[in-house]
Parts: C-alpha cells; structure tokens; sequence
C-alpha cells in the first residue's frame, strides 16, 4: 500500500499450544483506548479464553484509515498476503493457528468484514463492534446479500442504542446517511437470513471506547472459548 506501519505481537502463555490467532486492526485505539491487551490479561488469568497468538496491526496514519478503511482491496491483500505470510514467517508457531479471528471498532469493524468477503477462508470468525457499515450507502450490506454462496465465517457484532446520529458529514467526500444501529442491524439481518452465525449485541451506550472496552471481553470470549480443541499440524 505504499506505506509502512508497527505491528505488536502478544504470544500465548507459555507452555500453551493455541490453534487461534487474533488479529486486532486499529492497534492504537484498542491498546492505548479500549484496553485490550488488559482485558487479554484478565482473561487468559481466569482461564476464560482458548490460548491465542494476539495481534496488533497499526492504521500507519488517520489519513490511511480514512483510505485504506472503506472497503479497500489493497487493505485485503496487505492482509492476506503480506502480514500473515510475515507472522509466519517471524513466529514459525503461527502456521499451527488454523482457527483466526480478525478484530475491528468503527471504521476497521467494516474492514474486518470486507477483508473477510475478499479473503474467503483466512478468517472463521469477526469481531466488528459498532462497524460503520453505513459506508457508501451500506455497500458492504449489499455486497454480502448478493452473494450466493455463504462465506465460512462466523460474526459478532455489536452496537450502542445511542449510535443514532444520521446525515453526518465526516469528511468532505465522507458522508454518512444512516445512522450506525440502522447499518449494523442492517448486515446482522442480511447475514441472519444468508445462515450465518451471528452473535449480536446492542449496549447502552454511544459511539466510544469506554463502551467497546465494556463488551470486548464478551467478544472475545465467544471467538476463543475456553475448552476450544487445540489443533496440532502434522
């Protein structure tokens, strides 16, 4: 993409053998923001999650976001094709993670499920919370509803009751016409009727980290249960 940008690599508690990578997008938001990597604590100490390599992949700049964000294709490939042969390669464990789950808020909740329908199979499951999937009229929505056959990805989503702003002008060629609840109760129903899995949330709260740092915990314990089989690569 012309551009270069940190990645942060949590691994497993040692001794684990975990068939799971979790790859969160918008590293700053979710480290220094939401919490994440305290709310990994806590719950690898309760023994509440499977074991996971986790992941932090930078948005480089906002100007990259805003670009890369809205269902880019060169963001799908960066994935698919330059990180994860990367973390392979530097972390050799990491070609034993079969089961992956792939991490966004906000504007990478859409990325995260774009990269899913461009990327068919390297993701079982995403994690979008409050996803914006309002972009470009709800583009994503349709694109997923046009589809013939499902994709074998699963999909937790969740959203505030208080997200309900509509007509907001974010950047002069950034508009947004449907409030974010509406969208993302649009693509749960799209992928509801297409036979997803679907888990969904709706909390009491706006458009805010405080409010995702509250339902990540339960977002990650439905992507990495505890008691999940372990694969081992033979």
């Amino acid at each position: 993409m012309g551009n270069e940008r940190t990645v942060w690599v949590r691994p497993p508690t040692v001794g684990a053998k975990p068939a799971h990578l979790t790859i969160f997008l918008d590293a700053e938001l979710y480290r220094d923001r939401v919490g994440a990597v305290a709310t990994i604590e806590a719950l690898n100490a309760a023994s509440a999650i499977a074991p996971s390599w986790f992941v932090f992949v930078s948005s480089a700049t906002q100007e990259a976001r805003w670009r890369e964000c809205p269902c880019y294709p060169p963001f799908a490939r960066f994935v698919a094709d330059e990180l994860l042969p990367w973390l392979e390669a530097t972390y050799p464990a990491v070609k034993k993670c079969h089961e992956r789950v792939l991490v966004g808020l906000s504007y990478t909740g859409l990325a995260a499920a774009f990269v899913a329908l461009q990327e068919v199979g390297k993701f079982g499951k995403v994690i979008a919370q409050s996803g914006s999937f309002w972009s470009d009229n709800c583009r994503l929505v349709e694109q997923y509803r046009k589809m013939k056959k499902r994709l074998p990805t699963s999909f937790y989503l969740d959203v505030g009751s208080k997200e309900t702003d509509v007509e907001v002008q974010h950047q002069e060629d950034v508009r947004q016409a449907v409030s974010q609840i509406d969208a993302v109760r649009r693509f749960r129903d799209v992928l509801l009727d297409q036979g997803y899995r679907v888990k969904y949330l709706e909390f009491d709260g706006g458009h805010d980290c405080a409010a995702w740092q509250q339902t990540l915990p339960d977002a990650l314990r439905w992507a990495l249960p505890a008691g999940a089989l372990r694969v081992t690569a033979r």
